[in-house]
């Protein structure tokens, strides 16, 4: 499967709106994308809770790394938060 390019920004925007679907979820006040480079694999990005707002902050971090193997393999950074262009 093909993977599309996307800014840090809209990852963020798509994950975050992707746990806020999730029921209890919907309060999720923030979300960390972070590149991360593995060696022999390349890099990919890693989603954290950052501020679990009102919902439940263990079913936050639960339906983020969720959400996180779900969308992974869709998405490839095109650019780091610093503005570098991801390889």
């Amino acid at each position: 499967m093909c993977k599309v390019a996307i800014t840090h920004e809209e990852l963020t925007v798509k994950v975050l709106t992707a746990v806020r679907t999730h029921q209890g979820c919907e309060l999720v006040q923030e979300i960390a994308i972070t590149p991360v480079r593995i060696v022999g694999a390349g890099v990919t990005w890693h989603a954290s809770l950052i501020d679990s707002g009102a919902a439940n902050s263990q079913l936050a971090a639960s339906v983020v790394r969720q959400t996180r193997d779900e969308l992974e393999s869709a998405f490839v950074l095109i650019h780091s938060r610093d503005g570098e262009e991801q390889q």
